[in-house]
């Protein structure tokens, strides 16, 4: 709810512009003149309006210098996160898996030797692919 001393004579001023109507009752001291001249001259608003633009530029050079590389690099190491994670996990249910699908499919008797026994053929697979992986390492050797 506007206050008294927000009554101003004419229609209300565009936003992000400042009115320059003055309140009824200066106004009516005067009369014919309710508009207040502006102390800045048309050379003024020009300068004021090419500041602010350098301005908004220079921001805008700053940020695409510093902020927007910041989060391309935030961006890759949280989907690069996620994605280890998820790789992680299916790799840990496609072991689990295995291992039930040994137990389950086969033919070994009696039961007890299934089940070492297809811990003992997983875990040679597993050291296998460990040690090829292991082989086409690449980086500093013979450095302790």
């Amino acid at each position: 709810m506007p206050d008294s001393d927000d009554a101003t004579l004419g229609p209300p001023a565009p936003p992000g512009q400042a009115s320059t109507t003055i309140p009824p009752e200066v106004a009516g001291r005067d009369p014919g003149v309710g508009q207040v001249p502006s102390p800045a001259g048309p050379q003024v608003s020009a300068w004021a309006g090419e500041l602010s633009d350098r301005v908004v530029d220079g921001v805008g050079w700053v940020k695409a210098r510093t902020t927007v590389p910041v989060v391309r690099i935030m961006r890759a190491l949280v989907y690069g996160l996620i994605v280890v994670v998820a790789a992680v996990t299916a790799l840990v249910l496609a072991i689990l898996g295995a291992v039930r699908l040994w137990d389950v499919y086969v033919p070994v008797h009696p039961l007890g030797r299934r089940v070492w026994l297809g811990y003992v053929v997983l875990g040679g697979a597993l050291v296998l692919a460990g040690l090829v992986l292991l082989t086409r390492r690449t980086g500093a050797r013979g450095k302790s």
